[in-house]
């Protein structure tokens, strides 16, 4: 075949392919609307979700049927059969569990002999997990039996909120707030005043927090892939300020009590204007999710979840200096109080959050480790290379690694609508659960190692008290002799004592 042939075979493929192109009329006029701005909301945790949706198609068009397909499958499922209703000249709306839908005319065919302009399209959805999932809409016609790409919506699968998630949304924020207050109570102003006298750890603690903590957090979305509500609470939490639970490890490892106070404390004041700062500058690079634009975040709604941290923190401060007979009873009741909001978010908190359980997987324990586990290294090696004592490297690795999970849920559920405020606490409650497994095995064995070390400690000093007794008795007799014989000789006690029993507590 010469080449004159095969440039006419494909010019003419090339021409028979648009024939049919412009011929085929399809698509032509059709498009989807979503009753809910661009959004077909679906909901997790109760029954399948009846739908609705608007189908707009030209009037010439020939008789055909609509068929649907959830592109992610994990997260949302769609009944196979389309209900096909003509419009209603009015929209009526019914209210059954919460769920809002189109009342339509239930014809129950897939087929219309006669097309309308608008039509209902009705399905039925279940939310596997909650997310988003695009829902493309696919268009059949009679004389061909080819399935064509009409158009696509996403769909929105959000939890149900009872009652119960009403409750606990409540709770959170009085809970967060009684714990500032707590904390706020437990300010030590002189020994803050003390360390930023001699700042060189409170500014090697600050910068640990709030440059390296964000760097990770941002660099492990990137690299796990993560996009949308579940990249925005990881980066906040990279942001939020060292929790209260470092200072009770830095109490059982032996590290420095006043520089961790002071660290949660200042940390605490500095997310006021270190967050928003983080999020507004590195955080809108987040990737959003495929198909939707970055999640918005509300400036004002930031200050206010901060500033319901804050202020609790300076109340309970000044009940401290002003009130101290009220500070004395809030103090006594500390621990309680503590005790009471662990046992909370044990029970409670993972019953109405137990969703995130079933996206547990390697990969999300990976994540969740890392950001902990990497404070914690990188905060003491900054720690160590600023040469400061063992004592503060361990209490600036400890502040590093452990952030205040409370403040990072109240900023986020306030500034991020849903899925995406469910969304973003799956990394962070996960790595609160993980940041403390090292712990539960290395604090054993290090309170078992200062107990044996306390106890060697102990009996030295009672060898050493005991040898002190029989040298100083054995002196004392031979003091006794020397006088009866009349000699004059004489030596330092002290002297003797002291170089008998350091010779006997070496030989043994």
């Amino acid at each position: 075949m010469s080449r004159l042939h095969v440039w006419l075979s494909i010019l003419a493929g090339l021409c028979l392919g648009l024939a049919e192109t412009t011929n085929d009329n399809s698509t032509r006029g059709m498009r989807i609307v979503s009753l809910e701005e661009g959004f077909v909301t679906i909901y997790y945790g109760i029954e399948p979700t009846p739908s609705t949706v608007l189908l707009y198609a030209d009037k010439d068009l020939g008789n055909f049927s609509i068929s649907l397909e959830s592109v992610k499958t994990d997260i949302a499922t769609v009944s196979e059969e389309v209900a096909i209703s003509p419009c209603q000249k009015e929209e009526h709306f019914n209210i059954t569990s919460n769920v809002t839908y189109l009342t339509t005319y239930q014809y129950n065919y897939t087929s219309m002999e006669k097309m309308e302009t608008c039509y209902n399209l009705s399905f039925t959805g279940t939310a596997v997990y909650i997310g988003y999932s695009t829902l493309k809409f696919y268009v059949q016609f009679d004389n061909s039996s080819v399935d064509v790409y009409v158009d696509e919506i996403i769909l929105r699968c959000i939890r149900y909120q009872g009652a119960l998630y009403t409750v606990y949304l409540v709770s959170i924020f009085v809970l967060v707030v009684i714990i500032e207050l707590a904390m706020g109570n437990d300010i030590d102003f002189a020994t803050i005043k003390k360390h930023l006298k001699t700042p060189k750890a409170p500014i090697i603690a600050m910068i640990a927090q709030y440059t390296i903590n964000p760097l990770v957090a941002y660099s492990i979305i990137w690299i796990m892939g993560y996009t949308g509500g579940k990249a925005l609470g990881f980066f906040a939490l990279g942001c939020s300020p060292g929790g209260g639970s470092s200072n009770m490890y830095s109490k059982l490892f032996n590290g420095d009590m006043s520089l961790s106070v002071t660290m949660t404390t200042l940390s605490t004041i500095a997310c006021l204007g270190m967050l928003p700062l983080w999020i507004y500058t590195l955080g809108a690079t987040i990737p959003a999710d495929e198909g939707l634009e970055k999640i918005k975040i509300p400036f004002v709604g930031i200050l206010r979840s901060l500033a319901a941290i804050v202020i609790p923190l300076a109340i309970g401060a000044l009940i401290k200096y002003k009130l101290p007979r009220v500070s004395r009873v809030i103090h006594k009741w500390l621990t309680v109080v503590f005790v009471l909001v662990i046992v909370f978010f044990c029970t409670f908190g993972i019953y109405i959050n137990f969703y995130i359980f079933a996206a547990w997987d390697g990969e999300l324990t990976l994540a969740a480790c890392a950001l902990p586990y990497v404070g914690f290294i990188l905060g003491g090696l900054f720690a160590w290379i600023c040469r400061l004592d063992w004592k503060l490297i361990k209490t600036i690795s400890l502040e590093t690694g452990m952030q205040n999970v409370g403040v990072c849920i109240l900023v986020v559920q306030s500034i991020a609508s849903n899925p995406d405020s469910d969304l973003a606490i799956i990394l962070p409650a996960a790595s609160t659960l993980v940041a403390s497994w090292p712990f539960f095995i290395i604090l054993p064995i290090y309170l078992l190692r200062q107990r044996i070390i306390n106890k060697r400690k102990a009996k030295l000093q009672e060898e050493e008290v005991s040898e002190t007794s029989k040298v100083g008795d054995e002196l004392e007799m031979e003091t006794m002799e020397k006088e009866r014989s009349g000699s004059n000789e004489s030596d330092d006690r002290n002297c003797v004592v002291e170089s008998r029993v350091t010779d006997r507590l070496m030989k043994s």
